[in-house]
C-alpha cells in the first residue's frame, strides 16, 4: 500500500487525467495467458506517468507564474524539521475551535533574533494554502495567528517575493517588520523607505524576514506626501523592486480596474432563506456573544472547502428590528486560536442589496482577508485586478472567504444566476 504522506503529495502534484485507457475492460477482454502482461503494462504506464508528472512538478516548484520556484515547499513539510514547535502546534491545534487537518507537518524556514530573543519563522500547508507563523510570538503576545495564502492568490503577485504580513513603524524607536515568501532566484532583500536603505532581510528556504530600524518620525507638518516602502531583490534573477502595501495604499475608482463598471440588475429583496428558516447547514453553533440581543439561528460553516478557516453566522434581532431590520452577524475562526478575535454584524438591508462583508489586514498586509454573506440571488463572485486578471471567490451556503493581493487595486463583482452584475465594490 502506498504511504499516505506520499499519496497526499502525489495527489497535490498530479492533475486528474480522464482519458487513460480503461484497463479493467482491457484485462477482461484479454485471454488468461496475456492477462498478467496487461496488468504489468498498466502498472508500468502508471509509474511512468506519475514519475513524469512528479518530476515536472518538482522542476516547476509550487508555482509557475509569479513566484517561479519554491522548491523548499515541495512535499508535506517545508524547510527543516522542528519537533519542539510541532508539539506546540499540535497542542494548540487540538485546543482551538477550528482545526488544521490532523497530521499537518510544520517546518523551520529560518531563525532570527528580535529584542535579544531567538525566534523562528515556521511554514506549513493547509490544503492548497501556504502558511507562515512566528514562534515565539512577537510583542509579548501569548499566541501567533498563522498567515495563510492560497496558491491562486500568489499567482497574481507577478513578483519574485510576496509580502505575507508585517508592521510598519511600530514601537519606540520605530521598526519595520515584514515577512513573506521568496522565489529560488532571490538570494537577498533590501528595504528602502523613499529611496533610503533601512536594512537587509534574512532569506532562507523560500522565506524572508526583515527587521529594520527606521529613521525618526518626521516632525508634524513635514511628513512626505507619499511614503514608499520598497523591497529590492538580489540574486540570480537580477534586481526587482516590489512596493510594500500598507495602510496608506491609495484607493482606486471602479473605472480604474478592468471588468464590469456598472450594475446591470440591482437587488432590493435579497435574503438568506436557509438561515432565516433555520435549516441545518454546516455544523451547530451556539452564538456565544452578547450581540444581537436575540439570536434566532446560528451555524458555523466552511466558506472555502480548501481552507481550515471557519465562519460563524447568526441571524438575530434587537428591540428596534421592526423599524431598522434584523441582523446578520459573522465571527471569524482561525485554527490555533481558541476563540474568535474578529466579528461584526450588519443590518439585513445590506444582504438585500447582494452582499454584506468585512475585511481585515495588517499595517503591511500583503493579502487582505475578506469574509461575507451573500443573498440567495448571488450565484458567483469574482475579484478583478488592475492587471486584468481575475480570481474566483469560493461561495458555500451563501458565505465566502477570500484573500486578495494587496499590491494591486481590486474590486469584488457579484453576479446572479442569469450572469447579470448585481453588485460591485472596490476593495483597494
Amino acid at each position: 500500500m502506498m504511504d499516505t504522506s506520499l499519496q497526499a503529495a502525489l495527489g497535490r502534484l498530479a492533475p486528474h487525467v480522464d482519458d487513460l485507457p480503461a484497463w479493467d475492460d482491457v484485462v477482461r477482454r484479454a485471454d488468461a495467458a496475456s492477462r498478467g502482461r496487461w496488468k504489468l503494462a498498466a502498472v508500468v504506464v502508471a509509474m511512468l506517468l506519475t514519475a513524469g508528472i512528479v518530476a515536472g512538478a518538482l522542476a516547476e516548484g509550487v508555482l509557475s507564474r509569479s513566484l517561479d520556484r519554491l522548491t523548499a515547499w515541495v512535499g508535506d513539510q517545508p524547510g527543516e524539521p522542528a519537533p519542539e514547535q510541532q508539539a506546540i502546534f499540535d497542542r494548540e491545534n487540538a485546543a482551538s475551535y477550528a482545526h488544521f487537518p490532523t497530521g499537518t507537518r510544520i517546518g523551520r524556514l529560518l531563525r532570527f533574533d528580535y529584542d535579544g530573543r531567538p525566534h523562528e519563522l515556521l511554514g506549513f500547508r493547509d490544503g492548497s494554502n501556504l502558511c507562515l507563523r512566528i514562534a515565539p510570538p512577537l510583542f509579548g503576545s501569548t499566541r501567533s495567528v498563522p498567515e495563510c495564502v492560497p496558491k491562486e492568490a500568489l499567482a497574481h503577485v507577478n513578483k519574485p517575493v510576496a509580502v505575507m504580513t508585517g508592521f510598519v513603524r511600530v514601537g519606540d524607536p520605530t521598526r519595520t517588520i515584514i515577512y513573506g515568501l521568496a522565489a529560488d532566484s532571490v538570494d537577498g532583500l533590501d528595504v528602502l523607505e523613499n529611496g533610503a536603505s533601512l536594512g537587509s532581510a534574512y532569506v532562507e528556504n523560500n522565506a524572508f524576514m526583515l527587521i529594520a530600524s527606521d529613521r525618526p518620525w518626521p516632525e508634524k507638518g513635514t511628513e512626505p506626501q507619499d511614503t514608499r516602502f520598497v523591497l529590492r531583490t538580489r540574486g540570480a534573477g537580477g534586481s526587482t523592486e516590489v512596493r510594500v502595501p500598507f495602510f496608506e495604499f491609495p484607493r482606486a475608482h471602479v473605472e480604474d480596474i478592468p471588468g464590469p463598471t456598472r450594475v446591470a440588475h440591482a437587488l432590493d429583496s435579497g435574503s438568506v432563506a436557509w438561515l432565516e428558516r433555520g435549516e441545518a447547514r454546516g455544523k451547530p453553533f451556539d452564538w456565544p456573544y452578547n450581540f444581537p440581543d436575540r439570536v434566532l439561528y446560528s451555524r458555523v460553516l466552511a466558506p472555502d472547502p480548501a481552507s481550515s478557516f471557519r465562519l460563524g453566522v447568526a441571524y438575530g434581532e434587537d428591540p428596534d428590528w421592526r423599524a431598522n431590520g434584523r441582523w446578520y452577524c459573522l465571527a471569524w475562526f482561525w485554527p490555533l486560536e481558541p476563540e474568535s478575535t474578529n466579528r461584526g454584524c450588519g443590518r439585513d438591508y445590506l444582504v438585500r442589496t447582494g452582499l454584506s462583508y468585512q475585511g481585515t489586514w495588517s499595517g503591511a498586509g500583503g493579502f487582505p482577508h475578506y469574509v461575507g454573506i451573500a443573498a440567495d440571488q448571488v450565484a458567483r463572485i469574482d475579484v478583478f485586478y488592475e492587471d486584468g486578471s481575475t480570481q474566483r471567490v469560493p461561495l458555500t451556503d451563501n458565505v465566502f472567504s477570500v484573500y486578495v493581493v494587496g499590491n494591486q487595486h481590486s474590486k469584488l463583482v457579484a453576479y446572479d444566476g442569469a450572469g447579470r452584475v448585481v453588485r460591485i465594490d472596490v476593495l483597494r
